[in-house]
């Protein structure tokens, strides 16, 4: 009678493990994976120098800080600054590309004001963000969230 019983719960066990097994690759993994293009950029451009992506060359210009919006003349809140940031791209536009910008400072980003891409070969951005920010990089991201490219600054 022990035996019988000893025989069913490793067998039970071994059903079990398989189950948590497919469970983990054909379920968890894929949104897993998509959070992980969310969060590591496929590719990465030290400072200064353009990464060329899919027949794209891309690179970023020297980001400058304000503290007044251009043509307006407004102050803006306080403790806040402008920084603007100009994408250049090269290469042939793909039909139906879109992504945009997002500044970074370790594990806060802000989302560009600006043209999306597209098209265009130069993306001027300008970001709102505190005045004590730092920002290290800038994300250029698809429209589902992916970081694509992240060029240093």
């Amino acid at each position: 009678m022990t035996t019988a019983l000893w025989k069913r719960n490793v067998i039970g066990a071994v059903v079990a493990a398989a189950a948590l097994a497919v469970i983990a690759i054909f379920i968890v993994d894929p949104f897993w994976q998509d959070y992980q293009r969310t969060v590591r950029p496929a590719h990465t451009a030290v400072a200064g120098e353009p990464v060329a992506v899919d027949g794209h060359t891309w690179g970023v210009s020297p980001a400058h800080r304000s503290t007044e919006r251009p043509g307006y003349g407004a102050p803006l809140p306080e403790g806040t600054v402008l920084m603007t940031v100009t994408l250049e791209r090269s290469g042939p536009p793909e039909a139906g590309f879109g992504c945009a910008g997002f500044l970074v400072d370790g594990e806060r980003s802000w989302r560009a004001a600006g043209p999306p891409c597209g098209a265009a070969t130069s993306m001027p951005w300008t970001f709102t963000i505190p005045a004590s920010a730092e920002p290290t990089a800038v994300d250029v991201r698809d429209l589902s969230g992916s970081i694509m490219n992240r060029l240093q600054l």
